[in-house]
Parts: structure tokens; C-alpha cells; sequence
């Protein structure tokens, strides 16, 4: 495994915030120790409350205490009881909204990081090169950015957060008990905290091996849920509802069993350190009593130690519920620790001078191997693209085609060679030159929006250009088949464009490409899955842009390119012919 399962758990949580959610984290921690000592003043009122109510002498043997009650003028014990109770209650008034307010700060604090790490996450991915994403099944990135970020926050940083204030408040009660009943203290403490320390050690590799497998299983469930849905036309065709249901039922299951086990365990210490409490009470009443303490003397310590017990007992029963807690999210916590370090080369540049495609595009003695492929893609491939040309690729499935648009359009950065516009290398200002390019692949990726974010892909409302719009639906011939939509551009085409033909589809794909203007047009095998006649339909809007735009077309049919001023053909990797259409072979 990598360095950073090295790391501490909490120093990884820390790098999991950003330096603003670090700074309110300190802050929080300071009204966590305000929360700790009020918690600790209430406790410690109960006594004197107490001594008022059972003796009056009692309260005087309190440090501090006499020289308030002789300030006061000797109040009688019935007015000392009246004040006492009185302040009690504004004490513990004071206590609760404080620490309603605190949790309060705590729960935002945790929602706000939840909010900001799933957005920092989807960033850093957006911004991977495309290798990344070839590379990575999209079901783990989907699961890492909304169900484990969720489970972080929830389970890891709400945790760690109540594992400080849990201790802080376990700290100043042990404390105030030590001065007040030292022999009692260390009697209670010798049993509850071996008895918790066993517990945790004796459960943390399970709690461990829960949290890993709820992973694994989390990340196939939302897989097969993506691939039947996603396939729902093949599925229902085939009939295959119940295969993808039986392998998405074992994993849902699976994930939400190590859910309920994780769950169970946090609730067995609450029992067990009730009992332990009990019997570590009756141990120190029979102490007490065995020393010659009166039952009078005894009544207030007793009385301290329960109120002590009814929030002590909670408190060591979360310290271990958050520690189990940060084991079974452990593999969470490393998974996106490693994750939000990915570092993206690519760099969106506004100082590097922008240029605009006018005379060559060139490939020079390109060579490119996929990861962990065997055989490179592409072999000392080279060639020059005048502007205003249009250029076709012909080939059999696995020559190079589309691995060499790839290329030309950033996509990939080539092992040997380079790609140069004008006698610029594209990675000087990769963002400047994807910005002239309009890319048209085989399938058309469809939001289940309007036709208008559709064609303007990706921008808010605000920012849509109309007349850029209106320019691509007419350069893609979409203007008799918006004619006949009752709501326009508005009209929805439905998740991945299910509402629309084939041909509609691929013109939509069109105009989204031409939407921003673009010098260069690239069609990768954009019609291979349509009918001749629909083909003809689409190439015919494609031949309308020929002169104004520099085209490249990817093909596996010679007709397809028929129309283009130079033809390549590529053979595993190398191209093997260059012509004109007419001069070049059917083969």
C-alpha cells in the first residue's frame, strides 16, 4: 500500500479540510472546552445542592463557599436552599444553550466540509487528463464523491469531533470526582477504563474488516445499478431484469450487512459499561461505608457520583461508539486522502499568448502506447493539415483512428512527437486550442435537459449566447425539426436523447460542436450507426461547412469521406496511403 496508510488518522483528516475549515476546527475546538467545563460546573453544583438539602453544615466545609455565605449577611437555610436552586438552574440554563448553540456550529461544521470535499473531489476529477477517466471505473469515482464523502463526514469527522469533546468532558469530570472522592474515583476509573480498552481492541479488526468489504460492495452496487439502467433497452430485451437485479441484490446487501454489524457494535459498550458502572458504584459504596462513613456524609458523594454517572456513562459509551466509528471509515478516510491528492498537469492558462488555427495543422513522428497495452496504438505517425481542408481517416477497427483525433485534440499527449498549429506546439496552451476545436463522436452524450443546454453544453442560462445557438441549429440543419417542436428549444429530448432519432441526435451533436465557432470540426465516426439515407442527411450538413472550416472525418467507409480533399489510410498504427478520394482503393 501507499505512504499515506503511514499517516495518522487524524493528521489525514486534517489534510482532508481546507486551511478556512482548519481555522473554524480551532475554533470549534475552544467552545468544545467551554462546553467541557460547564459540563464539569454543573456536575460539581449537584454537590452543594445537595449538602443544602441534607445538611446545612455540610455546604460550609466547601472551599470558598463560607466567606460567600457570611458576604450574603448569614442567610438562613431555607433562603441558602431557595438560592441555591436557583442558581442551579440558571447554571444549567446557561449550560444548555451553550451547548445547543455548540451543536449547532459542530453539525454545520461538518456539513459545510461535506459539502465543500465533494465538490473539491468532482473538481480534481474533472480536471484528471483523459487517461484517468479510460482508466477508472466511473461507478468508484461516483461512489467517492457522494457516498463516501458522506460517510467521511458523518462517520470520520463527526467522530473525531465528538471523540475531542467526549474526552474534554471525560478529563473535567474525572477530575472534579478525584477531588471530591479520590479513593472512589480511582476505584471507578480501574474498572470502566481497562474494561473500554479491552472492548475497542478486542473489536477493532473486525469493525476494520467491516468498513473495507462495505467499501468494496458499495462501489459494485452502484456499478451494476449503472450498467442496468444505463443498458435498459438491451436488458428488457434480452430479459436479462433478473440477472442484473441478482447481482446488484448481493452487493446491496452485503454493504448494508456490514452496515448493521458496524451499527450493533457501537450499541454493545453501552450495556456493558452500564453494568461495569453499576458494579463499580456498589465497590465504592461498600468502601465508603467499610471506612465509617456516615450514611448522611455518604448521601451527597452518592448523589454527585450518579449525577457524574448519568453523564459520564454516555460519554465513554460515544468515545468508544466514535473510535469504532473512525476504524470502520478508516478505508474512506484513506481512499480520499489519496484521491484529493491527485495533482491535474492540466492548467487552464490565461497569460500564455492565444492563437488562432490560420495556416497548418502537423503531427510530427507521433508515437503513443495506452497504459498497459502491449503494442503501441500509434507507430512514428506523421502528416499536415492545411486549414480550410477537409480530411478523412480510413481504416480498420484498432489502425489508430481515433486514438490519432485523440491526440489532435489534447486528449492524449503523445509519448514521442508533437502536435504544432502554425508552428505552435498545442501543450503550450492546450485550453486555447481546445477552444477552436468542434468534436463529433459516434455517440452523442445527451443531458436530459432542453435542446438549448444541449446544443450550448454545460453553460447556466446566464451565459448562453442565442444568436451562437441559432448559428449551429442552422449549420446543422436543424431548422425544419425545430420548426415542428411545439416548445422550440425548450422542448426536453429526454436522458441520453431517447426521445430523439438517431439522425436528430447526431445533428444536435453537430451543432453543439459549432456552437462556440469553432476552426476546426472533427467527426469520429459520427455516422457509422446510422442508415445510408440518414448518413446522406447528416454529411450533407457537414458538406455545407466545407471551405468555411478546416474538417477531419473518421471513417470505416470510403463513401462516408467520398466528398473530402485528402484521404489517409491507417493500418495498426501507421498510416500506409494518402490521396485524393478517387485515387485511393475500395479496400
Amino acid at each position: 500500500m501507499t505512504q499515506t496508510i503511514n499517516l495518522s488518522t487524524a493528521h489525514k483528516i486534517w489534510s482532508l479540510l481546507t486551511s478556512a475549515e482548519r481555522r473554524r476546527a480551532l475554533v470549534l475546538l475552544g467552545l468544545m472546552f467551554i462546553g467541557m467545563v460547564l459540563e464539569t460546573l454543573g456536575v460539581g453544583m449537584v454537590i452543594p445542592a445537595l449538602g443544602l438539602l441534607t445538611h446545612s453544615d455540610v455546604v460550609r466545609n466547601f472551599p470558598l463557599l463560607p466567606s460567600v455565605i457570611q458576604t450574603l449577611g448569614n442567610p438562613s437555610q431555607k433562603t441558602l436552599i431557595i438560592g441555591g436552586m436557583l442558581l442551579l438552574v440558571g447554571v444549567y440554563l446557561v449550560k444548555t444553550l451553550f451547548l445547543a448553540f455548540l451543536s449547532w456550529w459542530q453539525t454545520r461544521f461538518v456539513y459545510d466540509a461535506q459539502a465543500q470535499l465533494s465538490q473539491r473531489l468532482f473538481t480534481v476529477y474533472l480536471h484528471q487528463p483523459y487517461t484517468f477517466h479510460l482508466q477508472r471505473n466511473s461507478a468508484q469515482l461516483i461512489r467517492n464523491v457522494i457516498s463516501e464523502v458522506s460517510l467521511f463526514a458523518g462517520n470520520g469527522l463527526m467522530s473525531g469531533i465528538l471523540l475531542l469533546s467526549e474526552l474534554l468532558v471525560l478529563l473535567g469530570l474525572c477530575s472534579l470526582l478525584f477531588i471530591v472522592e479520590p479513593l472512589g474515583t480511582v476505584i471507578v476509573l480501574s474498572v470502566l477504563g481497562p474494561a473500554a480498552w479491552v472492548f475497542y481492541r478486542l473489536t477493532r479488526s473486525n469493525v476494520a474488516r467491516w468498513g473495507a468489504a462495505r467499501q468494496y460492495h458499495e462501489g459494485l452496487r452502484i456499478q451494476h445499478l449503472q450498467e442496468g439502467l444505463g443498458g435498459a433497452k438491451d436488458v428488457k430485451l434480452l430479459g436479462r431484469e433478473i440477472e442484473f437485479l441478482s447481482k446488484y441484490d448481493w452487493h446491496n446487501v452485503q454493504s448494508a450487512r456490514m452496515g448493521q454489524l458496524q451499527t450493533t457494535m457501537q450499541q454493545l459498550p453501552r450495556l456493558w459499561l452500564e453494568f461495569l458502572a453499576v458494579s463499580g458504584l456498589a465497590i465504592m459504596v461498600i468502601s465508603m461505608l467499610t471506612q465509617g462513613r456516615t450514611l448522611e456524609s455518604v448521601v451527597p458523594t452518592l448523589g454527585m457520583f450518579a449525577a457524574a454517572a448519568f453523564r459520564l456513562m454516555p460519554s465513554v459509551n460515544r468515545v468508544l461508539g466514535s473510535m469504532q466509528a473512525l476504524r470502520f471509515v478508516q478505508p474512506v478516510i484513506d481512499s480520499l486522502y489519496t484521491e484529493i491528492k491527485l495533482v491535474s498537469p492540466e492548467v487552464i492558462s490565461t497569460v500564455s499568448p492565444r492563437y488562432v488555427f490560420q495556416v497548418a495543422l502537423e503531427l510530427s513522428h507521433i508515437t503513443y502506447s495506452y497504459p498497459n497495452a502491449v503494442q503501441p496504438a500509434l507507430k512514428d505517425a506523421s502528416l499536415v493539415i492545411q486549414s480550410g481542408e477537409s480530411v478523412g481517416f480510413i481504416g480498420t477497427s484498432g489502425a489508430g483512428k481515433s486514438t490519432l483525433v485523440d491526440i489532435l485534440l489534447g486528449l492524449l499527449t503523445p509519448d514521442v512527437g508533437t502536435v504544432r498549429i502554425d508552428g505552435k506546439d498545442i501543450q503550450e496552451n492546450l485550453r486555447n486550442w481546445q477552444d477552436q476545436v468542434g468534436y463529433v463522436p459516434q455517440t452523442i452524450y445527451l443531458t436530459d435537459d432542453t435542446l438549448r443546454r444541449n446544443v450550448a453544453f454545460g453553460l447556466p442560462d446566464e451565459e448562453i449566447d442565442e444568436t451562437a445557438v441559432h448559428r449551429a441549429i442552422k449549420a446543422a440543419q436543424l431548422e425544419d425539426f425545430l420548426a415542428n417542436l411545439p416548445d422550440g428549444l425548450e422542448t426536453l429530448v429526454g436522458e441520453r436523447g431517447v426521445r430523439l432519432s438517431g439522425g436528430q441526435r447526431q445533428r444536435i451533436g453537430i451543432a453543439r460542436a459549432l456552437y462556440h465557432d469553432p476552426a476546426l470540426l472533427v467527426l469520429d465516426e459520427a455516422t457509422s450507426s446510422l442508415d445510408t439515407a440518414t448518413e446522406h442527411d447528416v454529411m450533407q450538413a457537414v458538406r455545407a461547412l466545407q471551405g468555411t472550416k478546416t474538417i477531419i472525418i473518421i471513417a470505416h467507409r470510403l463513401s462516408t469521406v467520398a466528398h473530402c480533399d485528402r484521404l489517409y489510410r491507417l493500418e495498426r498504427g501507421r498510416g500506409v496511403e494518402e490521396g485524393a478520394p478517387d485515387n485511393m482503393s475500395a479496400s
